[in-house]
């Protein structure tokens, strides 16, 4: 029994993150497509400015990655493409992502009014430093969050003391 169970897995098609060179998801997007494998790389558009004129170009939503479906057993036929860096892990296993959060996220993707933007993931205990403001430079450890503008730090030092910040204020400390 477990050995069919195993074998439904391998051959069902799961969405998954693969990472690519420095700026080559477009043409790996491309390589993709040629090799029948089904792949999404979320794109918004952006003005730039070259030679005093505005442009709009489209850039990846989260630089270096593209999100292909496929089954356990066409991992290594993706590994071989030209661009690809590697697989999303954790522990050794291979991360996939369900079906529900790639619909979601391509629904906010082409819906999105404005910008994308990814910030890494503030929770309470993690030490922060803040990068703006009259604060610049203090590290603290992050007590609570009440939204994306309100930060409550602990800053050691002060008698514990709390003082409150934005989120785009502070990065963690790695």
């Amino acid at each position: 029994m477990e050995t069919t169970n195993r074998k439904i897995e391998e051959k069902t098609s799961c969405w998954y993150a693969v990472y690519t060179a420095v700026k080559a998801e477009k043409s790996v997007k491309e390589r993709l497509d040629e090799a029948g494998i089904e792949s999404y790389l979320p794109l918004q558009p952006v003005v730039r400015l070259w030679n005093n004129r505005k442009r709009k170009v489209m850039i990846p939503v989260i630089p270096g990655c593209i999100f292909v479906r496929l089954s356990m057993d066409e991992v290594a036929k993706v590994k071989n493409i030209k661009g690809v860096s590697f697989l999303l892990r954790e522990e050794g296993q291979y991360i996939s992502i369900p079906q529900c959060q790639m619909d979601t996220f391509r629904c906010m993707v082409e819906n999105a009014g404005d910008f994308i933007e990814f910030a890494e993931e503030l929770t309470p205990d993690t030490t922060v430093r803040v990068i703006r403001g009259q604060l610049k430079g203090v590290m603290g450890e992050l007590v609570n969050c009440q939204g994306k503008d309100k930060l409550m730090l602990r800053i050691n030092g002060l008698g514990s003391a709390l003082i409150m910040v934005t989120s785009d204020s502070v990065e963690k400390v790695k």
